[in-house]
């Protein structure tokens, strides 16, 4: 049974769970509470949720499941025997670079000539293109590895195979198409079985396995430290459940990044909000953006410089770079977003419905923005969003979806129409014809309707914007124990958010406005400091008393306050 409420602020339906859909779970040395948040997570036995509030004790899962591994690390042992070059090549958004970088700094530890290519948005584009490749094969590479690209690139690789005579190994976690291409190793999660610790890696994660093995193998090293902060980037970034290995990425890469010697990522670490621990919200919201900065608006091939650069001053002046771009990149979102929405305003029926599948573009909209609107058009309408833009006469767009939409099913049902295209379920891109943009649209919402229609797992709630809410709690029930059991449950993220409580009656010392045009609402409560994002209209209508949905976080001197999500005056 579920609870139903309509009176938020933000006009959205709570729905809040009963503690007796989620029994503890029996045996658990753990607070009643905790087993019930487990198990609302798919978590439901003592071996399993001690693991889970126990990251630490998670031991690496059998590699060989991703595919041909065994094939994939004897290649590059030969080309250490052989000294022959080996290219990787990666792709211009977080995780590719970091799977790049460490990929790049394993292979030169084993002693191999390796030499890192990031394509250049303009100029490339997106996943292996036959000209880049060629010069990489010219310049002398005998071997090619793909970071965060290549699982759908069958004539490229053929061609890398027998016009360049390269050796190519893919390592690549996106959705492979209907046939694999014919590369001497192929290495993805997608190999494993469903539900494996290995299944949903990112890339990062899997150029962080890779490069173990191949330390082990080449140079007799055993570090699980080493290249943790990287590949915790990757999969905060790249939005994969933080799952299996991945919960154990990113708990043991937070520790790292915490005393990372990479001098560029103390750069842009110096200059983060507030004092608290290094969390996946420093990744999502500080970092990522600052990496991805260089992809969208210049060369990637800064953000890997700033990553692998070892000279302090060299670092500070490539994060400074970083930091610059960021601030361009938000203005430019900014204006983006003006056109965007105008746009879908004049795509509302007569009852001011949105289509199911929100398109938005032009000219004069950045290509290297158009992923970031998109996500700001989905959460916002609760609807998946494609925003695209004109490069050379092709329309590239990228998408972002809201819950229980599958964007490579849309993908997969227009290949008729698009030039190129691949992805996630939750993100995805495509290059087509301008003149097919108005077909596409009403094939996307067509396979969106399907997925209404089969009554699939998420979609009703992501399109009625739905808030799940994991429990009722007095405020007086939030103790130092409580936050530090709340807080075992971290890293939170994509496959494990972070626990949402609904505390009625709670009483308010100040209410004020904060933030650039009071755009955020800052609350005095019982005994906590509460911040509401984006809530700062609320101010006026708030009383001595407010009923409120929160999350746990950490303030800005690093002490648990309450995040506000919604509220009811």
């Amino acid at each position: 049974m579920v609870r139903e409420r309509s009176d938020g602020w933000l006009g959205r339906t709570w729905r809040i769970a009963e503690p007796h859909d989620s029994p503890p779970i029996e045996g658990l040395d753990a607070p009643s509470f905790v087993g019930r948040l487990l198990r609302q997570r798919g978590v439901d036995t003592v071996p399993a949720a001690q693991e889970f509030l126990n990251p630490e004790w998670y031991q690496p899962a059998d590699p060989t499941v991703l595919g041909d591994w065994t094939a994939a690390i004897d290649r590059v042992e030969v080309a250490a025997q052989r000294s022959e070059p080996v290219a990787i090549y990666g792709d211009y958004d977080v995780d590719g670079i970091t799977g790049t970088a460490i990929l790049t700094e394993a292979l030169r530890i084993a002693g191999i000539d390796a030499r890192p290519f990031i394509p250049h948005r303009e100029r490339e584009g997106y996943g292996l293109q036959d000209e880049a490749v060629g010069r990489l094969a010219a310049d002398g590479a005998r071997v090619l590895i793909t970071a965060d690209c290549g699982i759908t690139a069958l004539t490229e690789i053929a061609a890398a195979r027998e016009e360049h005579g390269l050796d190519v190994i893919v390592l690549d976690h996106h959705e492979p198409a209907d046939s694999l291409p014919e590369a001497m190793a192929i290495v993805t999660p997608k190999r494993a079985p469903s539900g494996h610790p290995l299944s949903e890696l990112s890339t990062g994660g899997l150029a962080y396995r890779f490069a173990q093995a191949l330390a082990q193998r080449v140079a007799s090293e055993d570090d699980r430290a080493r290249w943790l902060d990287l590949a915790a980037m990757s999969t905060v970034a790249d939005v994969v459940p933080l799952r299996g290995e991945n919960r154990w990425i990113v708990h043991q890469g937070l520790r790292a990044l915490e005393s990372t010697e990479r001098p560029g990522l103390r750069a842009l670490l110096k200059g983060r909000r507030g004092n608290g621990p290094i969390d996946t919200e420093t990744i999502g919201f500080q970092l990522a953006p600052k990496i991805n900065a260089a992809g969208r608006l210049d060369d990637a091939s800064l953000a890997l410089e700033m990553l692998m650069e070892r000279q302090p001053e060299t670092a500070r002046e490539l994060a400074g770079r970083l930091e610059q771009l960021n601030d361009q990149r938000r203005r430019l979102t900014d204006e983006a977003m003006l056109s965007a929405e105008r746009q879908i305003r004049q795509q509302l029926d007569a009852s001011g419905q949105a289509p199911l599948v929100l398109f938005a573009g032009g000219e004069e909209i950045h290509h290297g923005i158009v992923g970031i609107v998109a996500g700001r058009l989905a959460d916002q309408w609760s609807r998946p969003a494609f925003v695209w833009s004109l490069v050379d006469g092709e329309a590239r767009s990228s998408g972002r979806s809201a819950a229980g939409f599958d964007l490579v099913r849309m993908l997969d049902a227009s290949r008729d129409l698009l030039i190129r295209g691949g992805g996630h379920a939750m993100a995805a891109g495509f290059s087509a014809e301008p003149s097919h943009l108005g077909a596409l649209m009403s094939r996307f919402n067509e396979v969106a309707q399907s997925q209404l229609d089969a009554g699939e797992a998420g979609a009703w709630a992501a399109l009625e914007g739905r808030m799940e809410i994991d429990a009722q709690v007095p405020l007086s029930a939030l103790t130092r124990q409580t936050v530090g059991w709340i807080e075992r449950l971290a890293p939170f993220g994509e496959g494990n958010p972070a626990p949402t409580f609904v505390s009625n009656g709670v009483g308010v010392r100040q209410a004020k406005t904060v933030g650039a045009d009071g755009a955020h609402l800052r609350l005095d409560l019982d005994g906590w400091s509460a911040i509401g994002w984006r809530l700062g209209g609320a101010a006026a209508a708030v009383g001595s008393q407010v009923d409120i949905v929160w999350r746990l976080r950490r303030g800005l001197q690093g002490r648990p306050e309450l995040e506000i999500v919604d509220l009811a005056v």
